[in-house]
Parts: structure tokens; C-alpha cells; sequence
């Protein structure tokens, strides 16, 4: 079965009412099946982000390219994280920002992670 043909399966079985579109709810419970535990805020967020009819809720295509986003994120990480720990440090994406060709002050960036999360 090719991808496609799994995504369109995957999205039928969240689509548990059939009308051709999945809410918030539906696609956090999706993820949580997969171990993707998101708030609902995030999964809101990601809809509003692909919903390119705006109707509020994601059809088959719009599931399609937010899945292809979810896979570039799942890619740059694996490709950061080359210790496998399951998270970026500060270095790792100090290291990420300047390959990309950002110009950063090290010592703000390291102040503004310090400030931002709880990595120290």
C-alpha cells in the first residue's frame, strides 16, 4: 500500500462520522493513538495553519500537507538530535540557526534560551 493510500485509510478512521473533514478533537485523539500528545491548543493551531478553506476543520488534502510539514519537523529533528536523546539543547539549535545562515550574538541567544525555557 503506498502512502498515499495508508494516509487516505488513516484519515477515514478519524473521519469516524463521514463527512470528509476532521475537527481538533478527532485529530488529537489521532496523534494520541500515536503517542503525540499535543494540547488542543497546538492541534487548533496546526488546523488553522492547513485549513486553506477555512471551514474550521481539515479535509483529506489538508491532512495530506500538514502531514508532509509533520515529516519535515520529524527529519530536522532526527537530523539535530545526533546523540538521540530526544530533545535539542541550546547548542544543537545554535548550531541548526547559523548552518542556515543566521547571524546570531551567541551570548543573547544563549541569554534568551536561558529566559525562554528551562534548559540551565
Amino acid at each position: 500500500m503506498d502512502n498515499s493510500a495508508v494516509l487516505r485509510e488513516w484519515f477515514q478512521r478519524v473521519d469516524s462520522n463521514s463527512t470528509g473533514n476532521i475537527t481538533a478533537p478527532q485529530l488529537k485523539s489521532a496523534f494520541a493513538v500515536g503517542n503525540l500528545e499535543f494540547p488542543l491548543s497546538i492541534v487548533q493551531q496546526m488546523i488553522r495553519m492547513y485549513d486553506f478553506d477555512r471551514n474550521g476543520t481539515m479535509n483529506f488534502e489538508e491532512f495530506v500537507a500538514l502531514n508532509k510539514f509533520l515529516l519535515k519537523v520529524q527529519n530536522a529533528f532526527s537530523s539535530l538530535d545526533r546523540r538521540g536523546l530526544g530533545f535539542l539543547t541550546p547548542d544543537d539549535v545554535y548550531e541548526a540557526l547559523v548552518k542556515l545562515g543566521f547571524s546570531l550574538d551567541s551570548p543573547a541567544f544563549y541569554t534568551l534560551c536561558e529566559q525562554s525555557f528551562q534548559f540551565f
